[in-house]
């Protein structure tokens, strides 16, 4: 082995260690013990009830998001990675004040008893919430993960103002007559329940939907809102997240559900926290089978905090269908690579582009997969984007062909990486030396999968070998004789593994 590959391979240890870290921070990573439930083919079975897992999830939204008709719907439970209570810590307190000893279950009521007999009445009330919530002010991930898709209908029933705050150049619609001015195609936050000011927290911008006259008479003092939300639902698919049946505003997706589940037919979608208290368990399976029943699939978590990683995974799903080649060597070590990789390409979609920094293997595959393209006529420059940063010459061999877009940037290497990767769904590793095991580090953590074709030594081989398991490719775990063959030593077996890969890693659907 040359001195190249020896020095790639002692990055295995350092290798090892990102991937351990990036799938114990997973949701899918994690395997279900529970004996009351199994999983297949994309179910969940709970003693008897069928309900959507996680993978199914975010392939049905992506779906929908790819369609321009996906709408997402967050609830409190968002807002709670950021640190704000839950309904029962903000409006318990209050119970005391009026004389309610005990938990008392229906909040909406407790706060229209506040309204009536506390000291203060409802401007107390409005108070005391904004005196809670306005000490919140910096978004969690979740919100920042919600501010990169590319959906441009948001609704919220939090009061709180952190997903304006994650997502500044998006409109805000808190008043009933705002919602005239939503559909022209600008990304738009609504706040159907109220909503504090994003510029000053201390001050009420709507008036909160608190009391359960608030939520009875809502259809009434909020028409057009309404109007909107069923509309929405009849035309889009919404996911529903941040929600559990002890939150009051579940009753709007309840709402919905049953009025207008047959028409609105099976393509909804919702993330709901399972309880932990076994003798809710039967009420709550109750529950999810009538929203099953009414249309909307249900994926359950037993902890508001897997909502981040499920936002992960449907950002990455989100992302264009764009394929990131890594890797460097001499070209006798690359050409039988990638030459066998472009024909194999030939074959996958034209929206599918290619992405690189110019690098020997990106530029091998790319320049071979033209050639192929434009020897058929189906060449088109927009399926293959070269990025180049400050002092492209460093860093870049010379190109001897004219193929696809170059696009110029003055991002220092590691940043320009990153605003790539962002914008890729998977990243390909063909051989490779320390810039190669960079880019392997900077696509992990921004959840792009990884492609080692470790047939080809270096690199590769090394990130091949510190998956102790399979990983997850597109959100789906990847098949182990897949991943097995990816090493295997015969080049028409190992390429044929990746291309494999790849079709999971980018989403395609699965014949």
């Amino acid at each position: 082995m040359s001195s190249f590959g020896k020095h790639t391979l002692g990055r295995a240890g350092t290798l090892r260690r990102i991937i351990s870290h990036v799938q114990h921070n997973s949701w899918w990573y994690e395997r279900s013990t529970n004996p009351r439930r199994g999983t297949s083919a994309g179910r969940t079975w709970h003693a008897g009830r069928v309900t959507t897992d996680r993978y199914e999830l975010v392939g049905i939204f992506g779906g929908a998001v790819d369609a321009g008709v996906a709408s997402l719907f967050v609830g409190a439970g968002l807002s709670a990675a950021a640190g704000l209570p839950s309904w029962g810590d903000l409006l318990g307190p209050l119970a005391a004040e009026i004389g309610v000893a005990g938990e008392f279950a229906d909040l909406p009521l407790l706060a229209e008893y506040y309204e009536q007999n506390g000291p203060g009445r409802r401007p107390a009330l409005e108070n005391h919430l904004r005196n809670v919530l306005s000490e919140y002010r910096t978004p969690a991930e979740s919100h920042r993960l919600i501010a990169k898709l590319p959906i441009d209908e948001i609704w919220t029933t939090n009061f709180d103002s952190l997903l304006e705050a994650a997502a500044p150049d998006a409109s805000v619609a808190v008043h009933d007559n705002d919602a005239l001015d939503i559909g022209t195609g600008r990304r738009t936050i609504i706040k159907m329940h109220g909503s504090l000011s994003l510029d000053t927290p201390s001050v009420w911008t709507a008036p909160p939907v608190i009391t359960r006259s608030d939520f009875e008479q809502y259809e009434e003092t909020h028409p057009r809102m309404w109007a909107l939300l069923r509309a929405s639902y009849l035309t889009r698919t919404m996911l529903f997240l941040g929600f559990s049946f002890a939150d009051p505003n579940i009753d709007v997706l309840l709402r919905l559900a049953r009025r207008y589940g047959t028409t609105a037919a099976d393509r909804h979608l919702t993330a709901l926290r399972r309880p932990a208290d076994p003798k809710d368990i039967q009420l709550h399976e109750l529950r999810v089978r009538d929203l099953e029943n009414s249309g909307v699939h249900v994926c359950e978590m037993s902890d508001f905090s897997e909502l981040t990683p499920m936002l992960r995974a449907i950002t990455t799903r989100t992302r264009p269908e764009r394929l990131f080649v890594s890797g460097s060597g001499d070209t006798s070590q690359l050409k039988p690579w990638y030459d066998k990789l472009a024909v194999a390409l030939t074959a996958r979609p034209p929206s599918w582009q290619l992405a690189s920094l110019g690098g020997p293997a990106g530029w091998g595959v790319t320049s071979r997969l033209a050639e192929l393209l434009r020897a058929s006529g189906r060449y088109t420059p927009d399926r293959f984007r070269i990025y180049f940063g400050k002092n492209p010459r460093e860093h870049t061999p010379l190109m001897d062909a004219h193929f696809g877009t170059a696009i110029f940037t003055d991002l220092e290497r590691e940043e320009l990486v990153g605003s790539v990767l962002d914008n890729c769904r998977a990243l390909l590793v063909i051989c490779g030396g320390s810039g190669t095991t960079e880019e392997v580090r900077l696509a992990l953590e921004r959840g792009v999968s990884v492609i080692p074709l470790a047939a080809s030594g270096a690199t590769a081989r090394a990130v091949w070998d510190s998956s102790a398991t399979p990983p997850d490719l597109g959100g789906r775990p990847c098949d182990p004789q897949v991943w097995h063959n990816l090493a295997d030593p015969d080049p028409d077996i190992a390429v044929m593994a990746a291309i494999t890969a790849i079709d999971q890693a980018m989403c395609r659907p699965r014949t």
